[in-house]
């Protein structure tokens, strides 16, 4: 095999590395979006549970109130009935709402004891799940970590195959080098072996001189048909 064909096919090597480096790299970005969006969405559920707590320490705070307001509108109403003078009316209208504002407390402080222990009991449950949210957090933040280095360290790779494709790039006669390159623009497989008479890149047949000249390897040979690059598939 000649030598210019030799430095085209370390130099297609090299591409494929970069291909498959480049293929890894991708599904790593793809997965680290992926663990962004789940931290995220971890954040949001949390953020949302705690409000949920919030609203219920508010209901519950809300109920407390109403039955302090109504304790105080029965003092103020029972206070004008044993001290004031009102008329008869007034009186009986007073009477009234103090009976019912008694029988609406009775309601009020059970519904608000009710949900100072409903409150008592969320937040005992809120710490139990803050430590699960932490746990699962720390688990994505593990796992987005190993993914970040592991990206780290294919890039450097590539980075350092880059490197050395454009030194074989620049190592190939500028006529060869440009044919490469054009074929690399367009389809994955610049170079592909002869096997059974065809070439393995179009699967067609190639002529008997231009396998004999394959055979011989003292030149660069490309196909007749979708001019990629041959060699002799047993190599």
């Amino acid at each position: 095999m000649s030598e210019v064909m030799q430095r085209i096919l370390a130099l297609w090597e090299i591409d494929q590395s970069l291909h498959k480096l480049r293929g890894m790299l991708s599904d790593l970005r793809a997965e680290e979006a992926r663990l962004l969006a789940r931290l995220e969405a971890e954040d949001q559920a949390w953020e949302e549970r705690k409000k949920r707590h919030q609203e219920l320490r508010h209901l519950a705070n809300a109920k407390a109130l109403e039955v302090d307001e109504t304790d105080d509108r029965i003092r103020a109403y029972q206070k004008k009935l044993d001290h004031d003078i009102i008329p008869y009316k007034e009186m009986e209208y007073l009477k009234e709402q103090v009976e019912f504002l008694r029988a609406r407390l009775e309601e009020l402080e059970e519904e608000a004891l009710g949900l100072m222990d409903e409150v008592e009991a969320d937040a005992e449950r809120l710490v139990e799940e803050e430590k699960q949210h932490q746990e699962r957090r720390r688990g994505l933040e593990e796992e987005l970590e190993r993914i970040r280095a592991r990206q780290e360290k294919l890039t450097a790779e590539a980075e350092e195959l880059s490197g050395r494709r454009q030194e074989a790039l620049a190592a190939l006669p500028q006529n060869w080098r440009e044919h490469y390159e054009r074929l690399h623009e367009t389809i994955p497989d610049p170079v592909a072996p002869v096997e059974n008479g065809a070439c393995g890149g179009c699967h067609l047949r190639i002529s008997d001189p231009l396998m004999e000249r394959v055979r011989e390897g003292r030149e660069v040979v490309i196909c007749e048909n979708c001019s990629r690059f041959l060699y002799l598939g047993w190599r």
